[in-house]
């Protein structure tokens, strides 16, 4: 018999057990749909992810003024970047396009008719080009406020809800510490940052006005940069730390009493973090494949025992035991494949309702389909070995006198 004939035999011998056939292929079908849907939601999550990132800024550096051993202590950040750290970035880094220093204070911001405990965070007229975060209404702050140390608040969506509900804020004024505060602008919606903390619940200030007037300081707790060039970030950020450790008079022995890190290394931890979940799921979803395959085995074996006459007719008619090997893989592939194929095609279809219910990008992946369909035939080829094996070397009488 040749192949096209072997496999005919072996999805007439499927066609006549369709039940059992359908039962024995569900095992695949859901393994194949976890895998479907885990890889499928796991790239719209890590889309989801880089867009949230890519809300952050473009080119970013952050420079905080505190050591990765505080942040990992939660100590907090502390104001130990100085006036000279930032001229001196200024002058030595020429791939910089903006730099904007910050501090962060926080403040309850007091309207005529609410009063919402918000943070207040002083900036330059370059955060908004650096975090490209548009307007909703008005301007942002200027250069002249900022040397001026102008009282004048940009609010984010959320206070401005909380503080004047459907009022246009636009002109009209909020106290910070018993001090007015004139309302320029209002900024467009964020929404949540990767580590789950409200954009858009915050006020901008110039920097200069909440150093002087609401903190009493002249230092800054961060600095936010933006390269020219994003391939130019990795390169501007160690030139940072070696400006920042000479200024702070760091021997080759001290740790940085700063940190800092790109929109690179934002995104290289998200993936990392993504990529080992992701992985974690698919093999719990593979657990689904494996129970499947043994069920195959299983069945493939009852299937012998009951074409054990079967078997000994067609090796008494020449078959020979490669072609009764052949015919039982054959079966086994094909129960494993059509399983395959019906879970690929149920599980672009639950990738899609679980993206549409989460509101998340849902992205189906030529690897995710190649990656189940191929591990649907490995799964039949290697649980219905076993099964094809002990058919194949069945002896003919003995099959032909089996009752």
């Amino acid at each position: 018999m040749n192949f096209y004939q072997l496999f005919t035999s072996a999805l007439r011998s499927l066609r006549n057990h369709k039940v059992r056939s359908l039962l024995t292929t569900l095992g695949i079908i859901i393994g194949v749909i976890s895998i479907i849907a885990v890889m499928s939601i796991g790239e719209g999550a890590k889309a989801r992810v880089n867009q949230t990132i890519e809300k952050l800024g473009s080119n970013f550096i952050i420079v905080l003024g505190a050591s990765p051993k505080h942040l990992s202590q939660r100590s907090g950040l502390a104001l130990t970047l100085k006036e000279a750290d930032l001229n001196a970035i200024k002058f030595e880094c020429d791939d910089i396009a903006y730099i904007s220093p910050a501090v962060m204070q926080p403040t309850k911001a007091v309207s005529e008719s609410a009063n919402w405990q918000t943070t207040v965070a002083g900036v330059n007229q370059d955060y908004m080009t650096i975090r490209n975060w548009k307007l909703l209404a008005g301007e942002f702050l200027t250069e002249q406020d900022v040397r001026s140390s102008n009282r004048v608040a940009v609010l984010g969506t959320v206070v401005a809800r909380e503080l004047f509900g459907t009022e246009n804020p636009v002109g009209k004024m909020i106290r910070i510490k018993k001090l007015p505060f004139k309302v320029v602008g209002i900024l467009e919606e964020l929404g949540k940052t990767p580590d789950g903390r409200d954009q858009d619940d915050i006020i901008f200030s110039p920097v200069t006005t909440v150093q002087r007037k609401l903190m009493g300081k002249t230092a800054y707790s961060a600095f936010l940069l933006s390269t020219k060039t994003k391939e130019r970030m990795d390169a501007t950020a160690s030139l940072i730390r070696a400006i920042l450790r000479q200024k702070h008079n760091l021997s080759p022995a001290d740790d940085d009493d700063f940190t800092f890190f790109t929109q690179n290394d934002i995104s290289q931890a998200s993936d990392a973090a993504s990529g080992v979940l992701n992985l974690l799921l698919l093999i719990i979803a593979s657990i689904s494949l494996i129970v499947g395959g043994i069920g195959i085995m299983n069945i493939m074996l009852v299937s012998v025992t009951e074409r054990t006459k079967e078997i000994g007719i067609r090796m008494a008619l020449g078959a020979t035991t490669r072609t009764i090997l052949i015919q039982f893989i054959l079966e086994a592939i094909t129960i494993c494949l059509t399983g395959g194929i019906a879970g690929a095609l149920l599980g672009i279809g639950a990738s899609k309702i679980i993206g549409f219910a989460l509101g998340w990008p849902i992205f189906i992946s030529k690897t995710a389909l190649i990656l189940s369909l191929s591990s649907s035939a490995l799964i039949g080829l290697f649980f219905g070995y076993y099964p094809a094996y002990k058919a194949s070397q069945l002896n003919p009488v003995e099959a032909l006198l089996d009752t």
